[in-house]
């Protein structure tokens, strides 16, 4: 017998045409665990979700009727889910704001006013100010409708109509002066968003980016410079994802792309591009970090799909919820030491652990399709399959599933068009360290090869590091 070693796929990445490829990470991604571990890369379960608290959701919200923003001050957690607006204290203790009178996307942004600072929410036209749990309509009539909100160095900073962009007195969000805003000069596109970064304010418009520059001049005019510009605009202000460091969007072209200096660079493969070409709701992107197992993610989500993208090694994966055929996340925010993620159906928010292997007490279903096994132009017949996975994980109860856990394996001859029945290999009770995964006699595959499936639906610990096939070719 001779084993062949077979590769374990590293990302989401199926090739135009299922018969050339389906590789696939679903609800589980690929780390690099370098030559010192046993093997160079292993395959994690995501982290599961912990229910944390809940708060009203009413209303609908272009297809999102739970959460849909979040903003975080050292005194409060803010969040809006369906029209609700609630303010989180520090021992848990909910207080409702307001009541939105309409459906329309929202956006929250803070200063950094002392010692209460302001929170500045934006919706269907109108801009409020939070100070702790007390709420006012902006009633500066300098301020024409805003369409959202951002910030950077004190100021607010607020799109409005004719693309111009109005920004707040210095750490006052009720004050605006008439003449105090600025306009993307580079394209006459409709500005969508604008958002503070480490330096630089950036204005994203349908067909291009700018940085707009703090330089103000002592003169007490409008105090931002555009310093550099891109003919790469954005295709919608809720694909805009800001995490740490970073700022990421989906570009016009409907790729995905990262602030890189004055640049966006590309991060999407043809694999996320044709599925966001696909989507026919609003796409609404988020991060977070996932202090428990070190990586970070930022993701975009949609009615038919969520993708993800590890920021810690530069590959994407795809998110279902069990019974789903997205994600439930669709917002998150670290806020005392929690990364929390909002459900976009409904008020639920979950707290990320790696320890919990469900979501809000259901299943999570890990899935892996490898690159095709091939001998091409040859036939092959696979004589058996060895799996070095995580053994003796049962939990001892009280689902079968979970005491007794099985790993399922399917093959399809059709490049992962249609795959055969399941074959189920167990992973062993608690303890039962020793034990082979393996399964024979998978059959005879022509030149296109086998594509494998592995999946494992029990909420127990998972992960798989290497794949390695006994095979003979045929017809050589």
């Amino acid at each position: 017998m001779t084993l062949v070693p077979v590769s374990i796929a590293t990302q989401t990445n199926n090739a135009r045409f299922k018969m050339e490829g389906s590789a696939r990470l679903l609800n589980c991604y690929a780390e690099q665990t370098g030559d010192d571990a046993k093997a160079p890369l292993t395959v994690y379960a995501m982290s599961g979700l912990d229910v944390w608290t809940t708060v009203p959701a009413t209303g609908t919200a272009s297809g999102v009727t739970g959460v849909r923003a979040f903003l975080a001050t050292d005194d409060y957690l803010y969040v809006v889910a369906g029209r609700n607006v609630t303010a989180i204290d520090a021992l848990g203790a909910q207080t409702a704001i307001v009541t939105l009178p309409a459906d329309g996307d929202v956006y929250l942004a803070s200063n950094r006013r002392s010692p209460t600072p302001q929170v500045a929410l934006v919706s269907d036209g109108t801009g409020r100010i939070i100070t702790g749990t007390s709420i006012a309509t902006i009633s500066d009539a300098d301020l024409p409708a805003p369409t959202s909100v951002g910030y950077i160095d004190g100021y607010f900073l607020f799109p409005t109509t004719f693309d111009r962009v109005f920004i707040s007195a210095e750490d006052d969000g009720t004050s605006i002066a008439p003449l105090d805003y600025g306009r993307a000069q580079k394209n006459p596109d409709a500005t969508l968003h604008a958002i503070g970064g480490e330096r630089d304010a950036m204005i994203f418009g349908a067909k291009s980016i700018e940085w707009w520059s703090n330089s103000p001049d002592g003169s007490g005019n409008f105090p931002f410079t555009p310093i550099a510009s891109i003919n790469l605009g954005c295709a919608a202000a809720k694909t805009i994802v800001q995490l740490d460091r970073a700022v990421a969007w989906i570009a016009m072209d409907g790729t995905v792309r990262i602030q890189d200096g004055y640049s966006g660079r590309r991060i999407s493969n043809h694999a996320q591009e044709r599925m966001i070409a696909s989507a026919t709701t609003t796409i609404y992107g988020f991060g977070w970090n996932d202090k428990s197992t070190g990586h970070a993610w930022m993701a975009w989500t949609c009615e038919t799909w969520t993708i993800a993208y590890n920021m810690r090694t530069g590959l994407w994966c795809e998110l279902r919820s069990f019974g789903q055929t997205n994600w439930r996340g669709v917002q998150a925010i670290e806020w005392r030491g929690m990364t929390l993620i909002g459900d976009y159906q409904t008020g639920a928010i979950y707290r990320v652990d790696k320890d919990v292997a469900t979501e809000g007490g259901e299943p999570i279903v890990m899935e892996m399709i490898p690159p095709v096994v091939h001998s091409a132009p040859y036939g092959m017949r696979i004589n058996a399959l060895f799996v070095d996975a995580v053994p003796g994980v049962g939990t001892g109860g009280p689902l079968d599933e979970n005491a007794n856990p099985v790993l399922m394996v399917s093959t399809s001859n059709d490049g992962g068009q249609t795959f055969g029945a399941e074959r189920r290999i167990a992973l062993g009770v608690a303890g039962d360290r020793l034990r082979r995964l393996k399964t024979y006699r998978l059959g005879m595959f022509g030149p296109n090869g086998c594509t494998l499936r592995l999946a494992c639906s029990a909420s127990v610990a998972r992960a798989i590091s290497g794949l390695a096939i006994d095979a003979d070719k045929l017809g050589a």
